[in-house]
């Protein structure tokens, strides 16, 4: 068993938006858990992303299209589950903090955002048919791998390894465990299942192609510090 439990550290600042997005998912989950499994459910179809009702969103349609477009945001600070809440923030830790000192936390926030829209977008192009409400902040976090994976490939990412009575922490190239994680997409994507694989690969690639849009002007400097020394990490 691997699990990654940190990555590349930001040289700028804390990250704040990173902090803030996990918590916000804690905050929000939390509030499901209150008010029960049934006020849950029925909060998962009002604000998860229905691919069969977006299909049909007019560019500039009623107020009930701009509900639906809506739920493209909102979908993404939903989960289903413990294991689905702490699988996702994990990876927004780990990858998310070094592209954050980066992009800066306005960017890198609007970031997020953009990678959410669009991977559902593309998941609900793929599945238009699709009736069932999809919810889960691993859309936009895909999208944080690819751009960490354009930006930051030799990045060194503290993997926790169990093998049968040992516990080992050692460092893996970022390169190597999105690669991994690229490929079990694909897989998934073949095996079928709930999983909406086509969101993951969606915002993996619109991350991957899209940071760019995000950077700051070359002229600051900023982002290029980080990049050029992956192995200067500032621990806390």
């Amino acid at each position: 068993m691997v699990i990654p439990i940190r990555g590349l550290a930001s040289q700028n600042s804390w990250a704040f938006a990173t902090i803030g997005l996990i918590s916000l998912n804690f905050v929000i989950f939390f509030f499901q858990l209150h008010i029960g499994q049934e006020a849950a459910l029925k909060l998962f179809w009002q604000g998860g992303a229905i691919p069969a009702k977006l299909s049909q969103v007019k560019l500039f349609g009623s107020g009930q299209s701009l509900k639906l477009a809506a739920t493209m945001f909102t979908s993404l600070f939903l989960h289903a589950g413990w294991v689905h809440l702490l699988g996702n923030m994990l990876f927004l830790w780990v990858f998310g903090e070094a592209l954050e000192g980066e992009l800066g936390h306005w960017r890198f926030l609007g970031f997020y955002l953009f990678c959410g829209f669009f991977s559902l977008l593309i998941h609900s192009l793929a599945a238009s048919k699709l009736s069932a409400p999809i919810i889960g902040a691993s859309g936009a976090i895909a999208g944080v791998l690819g751009a960490h994976l354009i930006r930051f490939p030799q990045a060194p990412v503290q993997t926790l390894v169990y093998l049968l009575v040992k516990v080992k922490i050692i460092a893996i190239p970022a390169y190597v465990w999105l690669g991994f994680w690229l490929l079990l997409q694909f897989y998934g994507l073949r095996q079928g299942g709930p999983v909406a694989w086509f969101a993951h690969l969606g915002g993996f690639f619109t991350g991957l192609l899209g940071v760019f849009l995000f950077l700051p002007d070359a002229s600051s400097g900023r982002g290029q510090k980080t990049a050029r020394r992956p192995k200067n990490r500032r621990r806390r």
